[in-house]
């Protein structure tokens, strides 16, 4: 988890300019400031960095960053990815 976590807040701070501190494990996407639009976004960016289909119904507003991270975790474990992680 710990290298999933580093690599999504990465994510949220380059791309959606959520600041650093604001970013902890029970914050929901929501409280990170991001609506429906930078979801969809979000989708498309885990996917091109974790090479993992992430519906858009994964992930909502009321979504903790963990629970993305263990989403992308198991993912990643199932071997469900479609490219390795760069």
């Amino acid at each position: 988890m710990p290298d999933t976590y580093d690599a999504v807040r990465s994510i949220l701070t380059g791309a959606f300019r959520v600041p650093e501190d604001e970013i902890r494990p029970q914050r929901t996407l929501e409280r990170l400031d991001l609506d429906s639009l930078a979801l969809t976004e979000l989708v498309l960016i885990l996917h091109e960095r974790f090479g993992v289909r992430i519906s858009n119904e994964d992930l909502s507003r009321d979504t903790t960053l963990a629970q993305v991270v263990d989403h992308l975790d198991a993912l990643l474990a199932d071997g469900t990815s479609t490219a390795a992680p760069s």
